[in-house]
């Protein structure tokens, strides 16, 4: 009697099916959400096609960790299913571009070893390497990215011990923020009001000249930064919608900003983002916290809402455009610079106005748990890296200290 053959088990089965397809199917782990059965299937009247198609998936499967085998992932493969399978549905899309740089760099350095190969030599060699050509800032990234994927992967069994506990992350000297001084502001939004023509640009930088209306929008852009500390992509979402009263009082309703996106970028289907233009989406704040009422002075309020009454702009449309589109981070920066240049200021970064805006609220004596409400803030400790206290304010403090106990 013949003796009759099985495949291996969980290798999947072999059968031509009633089309006359030799189909090839290849068992997966059962679904981790309801524990049911999967599989792929692969069909082709060809026999060698059909099995090139599923050796081809097999082996890509064994490679990521998602079939078992007696060697672990290379670091690159699993990186690539990291992203794909653990972030990418749930980080907005923003944040999976970083990542997936972040994942490029370890890759460059790493990513040929096996993850069951990796040591906390592996991981030192990553920082050496990165740090030979860019930022320790760079390195810590890194570095925290391949310690979340590695916990990732203790977390599906395919390695006991993530390397990244043994060693120290990379130390990081942050350069300090350089903010404007008291006064400096006023300069800066003078200078914005009357700044158009000043600086020659290179042909086909800019397609729309400045205009005196460009000036008047960019000096009421700024005072918004400096009086009410939001981020740049809120301000440029600001619409006449968002300004609110609070018990008679004005404020700003900070609770959306816009962000652009790359083309192909994935939307989260939790993410509750709006097309506004071509790469350009309405989507919420930061953080949870980062929706939050901001007051403004009346003269800062009434002068957003007269804009938007002048330019006859509905509840929903932005208050800062140029010719109708949103604006770009590149436009605001070039006008930003200019603006110092004339008004003779320090060459700081648009960034800074929102360091001063933290700074002017510790001055004030705003409490703790204000000024990480107003700024948006989940945690002081990010609040108090906004916060720059000059020595002279430093002065006032102590010499109100000593002239307490002298009495």
């Amino acid at each position: 009697m013949k003796a009759k053959h099985r495949r291996p088990r969980g290798t999947g089965a072999v059968f031509v099916d009633s089309q006359n397809r030799y189909t090839y199917t290849l068992e997966l782990p059962n679904d981790p959400a309801t524990g049911k059965r999967r599989r792929k299937t692969f069909r082709s009247k060809d026999p060698n096609k059909a099995k090139a198609k599923y050796l081809e998936a097999r082996k890509k499967l064994i490679s990521t960790g998602v079939l078992a085998s007696d060697v672990t992932p290379k670091l690159a493969d699993w990186l690539g299913r990291w992203l794909e399978e653990f972030k990418r549905p749930n980080v907005k899309p923003r944040v999976w571009e970083s990542y997936r740089s972040d994942c490029r760099n370890i890759t460059n350095s790493i990513g040929a070893v096996r993850i069951g190969d990796l040591t906390a030599a592996h991981v030192r060699k990553l920082e050496k390497d990165i740090t030979s050509t860019r930022s320790s800032k760079t390195a810590l990234n890194a570095y925290r990215r391949l310690s979340n994927a590695l916990d990732d992967a203790v977390g599906e069994g395919l390695i006991e011990v993530n390397p990244c506990a043994h060693c120290d992350p990379p130390r990081v000297e942050a350069n300090p923020t350089v903010i404007l001084d008291a006064g400096q502001p006023v300069r800066l939004i003078q200078a914005a009001s009357s700044a158009s023509g000043e600086v020659k640009r290179r042909r086909g930088q800019n397609k729309w000249p400045d205009s005196p209306e460009d000036d008047a929008m960019w000096s009421l852009m700024w005072r918004l930064a400096f009086e009410t500390g939001m981020r740049q992509g809120e301000r440029f979402a600001l619409t006449p919608a968002d300004l609110v009263e609070v018990d008679g009082t004005p404020a700003i309703h900070v609770c959306h900003e816009l962000q652009r996106y790359a083309k192909g970028a994935v939307i989260p289907s939790w993410l509750k983002a709006e097309p506004i233009t071509k790469g350009i989406w309405m989507v919420p704040p930061k953080s949870k916290k980062g929706e939050r009422i901001v007051p403004v002075s009346k003269t800062l309020w009434d002068d957003l809402a007269g804009w938007a009454t002048d330019h006859e702009l509905t509840s929903k449309d932005l208050i800062f455009t140029r010719k109708g589109q949103p604006l770009t981070n590149t436009v605001e920066r070039r006008r930003w610079y200019r603006a110092l240049e004339k008004a003779g200021l320090p060459r700081v970064t648009i960034r800074s106005a929102r360091h001063y805006f933290a700074t002017q609220l510790a001055i004030a004596g705003a409490s703790e748990d204000a000024r990480k409400s107003i700024m948006g803030h989940v945690d002081i400790g990010t609040t108090a890296g906004y916060t720059h206290w000059s020595p002279q304010a430093l002065a006032e403090i102590t010499g109100k200290t000593a002239l307490s106990i002298e009495q």
